[in-house]
Order: C-alpha cells, then sequence, then structure tokens
C-alpha cells in the first residue's frame, strides 16, 4: 500500500507539471505576441503623399517640383522641369535626378523603392540636344515585411509590386541642351 501511495503521489505531481507545461505553451503561442499580425496596407494616397513629401528637386540642371506636380497616381506621371537659372544639359540631369531620387527613396518606411532610368536610347521618343523628349525613370516599389501595397493602386504588378514611370519633360518652349 505504501508504495502505492508514493507512485500516485508521483502520477499526480507529473500531471501537474504536464499540466503547467501545456498552460505555459499555450500562453506562448496566443498572449501578447501575435503569431501572425494584420500587415498595414499601403494605399495610393500613402504613395502621392511621399512623392509630394519630396517638394522641389534641385539638380543642377533644371528642378522639378513634386509637391504640386504629383497629384494621383497613374501608370505614367508627367512632371515639368523647370529652367531657372540652370542649364538644361540632358546628361546632367538624368545622372543627378537619379541620385536625388536614389536619396529621397532611401529610407521610406514599408517599402523599398528601386529607381532605375528607363530613357529611351533611340527612336523618336530619345531626349536628345534641342528636343524636348522626357527622361524616363522607373520607380519599382516593393512592401516590406508587415506591410501590403494596396492592389488597387495603378501600377500594380502581379509579383506584389507597384511600378511607377516618372517622365521628366521641360517645361514650356524649354528644349534640352
Amino acid at each position: 500500500m505504501k508504495h502505492t501511495k508514493n507512485i500516485l503521489k508521483s502520477l499526480l505531481i507529473m500531471v501537474m507539471a504536464l499540466s503547467l507545461l501545456a498552460v505555459s505553451c499555450k500562453k506562448d503561442e496566443g498572449g501578447s505576441k501575435p503569431t501572425d499580425p494584420t500587415p498595414t496596407t499601403i494605399s495610393e494616397q500613402n504613395i502621392v503623399e511621399t512623392l509630394q513629401g519630396f517638394n522641389t528637386v534641385a539638380t543642377g540642371a533644371g528642378s522639378v517640383d513634386f509637391k504640386t506636380g504629383v497629384t494621383k497616381i497613374e501608370a505614367s506621371i508627367a512632371l515639368q522641369v523647370v529652367k531657372g537659372n540652370d542649364t538644361l544639359t540632358l546628361n546632367t540631369f538624368k545622372t543627378k535626378m537619379k541620385e536625388e531620387l536614389g536619396k529621397k527613396v532611401a529610407n521610406i518606411p514599408g517599402v523599398t523603392v528601386a529607381v532605375a532610368d528607363t530613357t529611351p536610347t533611340s527612336g523618336a521618343e530619345k531626349p536628345e540636344t534641342a528636343n524636348n523628349k522626357p527622361v524616363v525613370f522607373e520607380l519599382t516599389i516593393t512592401a516590406k515585411t508587415g506591410y501590403v501595397l494596396d492592389a488597387g493602386i495603378k501600377g500594380y504588378q502581379t509579383d506584389k509590386t507597384v511600378k511607377l514611370t516618372l517622365k521628366f519633360t521641360p517645361s514650356g518652349t524649354d528644349k534640352w541642351e
């Protein structure tokens, strides 16, 4: 009888230990740290506000006002390059604008943005000295972990990225130099 009593005590202690272990495991899974949080959705308005936040970008070969130039997201966003006191040098503009865009998009929360120069290098749409054909950059926006891009944004791709085309054209009657 004494051995049976010890065996029952041991079993009772083991059952209690397993119960405590089960309770602590459940607490870790569903406690204060959710294992599958709801991602934050990045909307078209978020992207518009971010681009407008670039304000005026000066390149040393013209400046572009993103604040008034970007009012909504379209497959292609047309922006005007204002000459001011600068010379609208085509190659300087392309180089400096790519550099400036890279700086501006480097620390945008929630997304990674790749900047690519997609300006035509041949054909009727190629910008050259003495014409006003647009310089073209493509921004590829990818959501970081914990974020998703709204599928209704124009330029939304099947790989869950958004591609925006920015076309920079000299304003008025100005031409590239």
